[in-house]
């Protein structure tokens, strides 16, 4: 019987061999073969580490679905199958969308999954489950393209909130379409607070066309930086997870890519040590970056993985899910960054989860609904405090910097 960290061990091996191309050796084969695991680990592993569907890719890619346990092969085939169709869909979107911004006048570069999609950098449409599809404009031309998404019958998902604390003030909009698809429409990449990282100065001068049309592809650094920073900060639950690792692997096939671009960028970081560890995950699957780094022993999806299945065997609706992953967040930034204040205001300004009705029931189960709340958060929370050390040692090579002109 597979342990959780044996089991992510399995799919991390899986998905370093479908990215290269294959085939499976017969050791790997011999694994699959042989394992077993709950069927409720396979699916908190699946899940709460977010690769079903690229995990039902690898093991199609690699014809391996037949020695694969049934319940896992199900699981991934459907997730895999279900993202394909939102490609489909996203890539429609994106073109519809582009389209009408370009007409505007309004360049728009595709973010994190929506670049991969539209960029060629994907090995088989469908690999990375995509929920929303995500567009940066110039802060500039923000009201003109908000109004082109009004004319495809897009609407705001939630008003803004002017009188918003700055540290909760967004830097996107979300939009819903009239099939229910979800548009982020961003015009900073993330919050002032994370500093130079989420500058888009020069993005837009360095962008490349996509082959959707009115879309434009962000660098290959400046997409991988994206990830980065996305997941190993502003989303630093997710620098756990296969996802994270995986998220950086593609961005790094990219074309054009350089690490050493990244790395000045890192080395400009105050806080740099989450990045590099985030990066140290990612080259356990990535050959490109385990050249310049040296991969972890033992990357936080290792880690994270029995907390991970833990909770990952408790079906919790997908809006408790989130909301715990974002407390969770939450609180880990405050505890690598400080910010204690902004989660003390969080804590005060927001209900985990609103019970209509008066009465004594009604507040015998939002007393009921907040205390399970709370257990859930605080398990979470302690999973990224207990297995997060404070400071992390940087793990990778210093990289030759290129002599100043006119010195050779």
């Amino acid at each position: 019987m597979l342990n959780p960290v044996q089991l992510r061990r399995l799919l991390a091996r899986t998905l370093r061999i479908a990215l290269d191309g294959g085939p499976a050796h017969q050791q790997l084969i011999e694994r699959w073969s042989q394992a077993e695991a709950r069927p409720e680990s396979w699916y908190a592993a699946l899940t709460w580490d977010g690769v079903g569907a690229a995990v039902g890719w690898a093991l199609s890619a690699l014809d391996l679905r037949t020695v694969a346990p049934p319940e896992l092969d199900d699981l991934a085939a459907e997730a895999y199958d279900e993202a394909r169709r939102q490609c489909v869909q996203q890539a429609a979107d994106l073109e519809r969308i582009g389209v009408e911004l370009e007409a505007a006048g309004i360049p728009a570069i595709t973010l994190k999954g929506s670049a991969l999609l539209v960029g060629n950098v994907l090995p088989a449409l469908g690999m990375r489950w995509m929920n929303d599809v995500d567009i940066l404009v110039p802060e500039a031309q923000l009201e003109q393209a908000e109004w082109v998404l009004e004319s495809l019958d897009y609407l705001r998902k939630t008003p803004r909130d002017a009188s918003a604390p700055e540290v909760f003030r967004p830097y996107h909009d979300t939009f819903v379409g009239p099939a229910a698809q979800t548009v982020e429409l961003h015009w900073r990449l993330g919050p002032p607070r994370w500093g130079e990282g989420w500058d888009v100065d020069g993005w837009f001068a360095r962008a490349e066309p996509a082959s959707v049309p009115g879309a434009q592809l962000p660098s290959a650094m400046d997409l991988f930086w994206h990830f980065l920073v996305h997941d190993a900060r502003n989303h630093a639950w997710s620098s756990g997870s296969l996802r994270a690792a995986l998220d950086l692997t593609l961005a790094a096939r990219a074309k054009g890519f350089a690490f050493a671009d990244v790395l000045n960028r890192l080395e400009a970081d105050p806080r740099p040590e989450p990045l590099l560890e985030a990066v140290g995950d990612a080259a356990n699957l990535s050959p490109i970056l385990a050249s310049e780094v040296e991969p972890r022993p033992l990357p936080r999806y290792l880690r994270l993985a029995g907390w991970r299945d833990s909770i990952g065997r408790r079906h919790w609706k997908t809006e408790r899910v989130s909301e715990a992953i974002a407390w969770g967040a939450t609180l880990e930034r405050a505890r690598r960054y400080g910010l204690w204040r902004g989660v003390v205001d969080r804590a005060v300004r927001i209900i985990p989860e609103a019970v209509p009705g008066q009465g004594v029931l009604a507040s015998f189960k939002r007393a009921f609904l907040t205390l399970r709340h709370v257990a859930f958060v605080g398990v979470l929370a302690g999973s990224h405090i207990l297995s997060i050390p404070a400071n992390t040692a940087r793990r990778r090579r210093q990289l030759p910097r290129p002599a100043p002109p006119g010195t050779a």
